[in-house]
């Protein structure tokens, strides 16, 4: 399958502090790092939507069964409601976590740590998807983003495996809750 390869602009952060100059050598090439904050932007959006797949999938087990009596049902729940433009990430997230709540299907703290999970893959996702990678000269990373204000996220080891642990907790929880709820 043929890759594209679309023209990037660099943008780059000049900042006031005195420094000394070997710190920041101006001849380092930063496209590898960018092609992996590029790639780890993409994994998110990815995860995001499969996310939201399985707080569908979830939902519409939890309340109309697996069985064949309520197919039409849950198909009609899926893909008339659930899987509609008109409902964002954050009314999925709220229609799942308020079905779990209601019916007690998990532990109020799984609950809440799912919960704050899910708001901080939301927020990544509209970081990445909206917001601008700028590389400063003293060699970090920032992803700047406007969600109620102007924001930034440094972009380092440290960040990406907070983002993969998150991800993959709350998909261990949904896949959890699908899978008790196919017997």
């Amino acid at each position: 399958m043929k890759q594209i390869h679309l023209p990037k602009v660099a943008i780059i952060r000049w900042t006031n502090e005195k420094s000394n100059a070997d710190e920041h050598p101006q001849d380092v090439d930063y496209t590898k790092d960018m092609s992996v904050i590029e790639k780890n932007g993409s994994e998110i959006l990815s995860a995001t939507v499969m996310l939201e797949d399985r707080m569908i999938e979830g939902a519409s087990k939890l309340l109309f069964g697996t069985g064949s009596a309520n197919i039409a049902k849950r198909e009609f729940f899926v893909n008339e409601i659930m899987s509609t433009s008109d409902f964002s990430f954050a009314f999925k997230r709220r229609v799942f976590t308020r079905v779990l709540e209601q019916f007690q299907i998990i532990e109020n703290e799984r609950i809440k740590s799912l919960k704050a999970g899910l708001q901080k893959i939301m927020l990544w996702r509209n970081a990445f998807a909206h917001g601008q990678v700028i590389h400063e000269l003293n060699g970090n990373f920032v992803l700047h983003y406007y969600s109620g204000g102007h924001k930034e996220l440094t972009l380092n080891d440290n960040f990406f495996e907070n983002v993969e642990s998150t991800i993959r907790e709350c998909l261990y929880i949904c896949n959890g809750i699908i899978q008790s709820s196919d017997g």
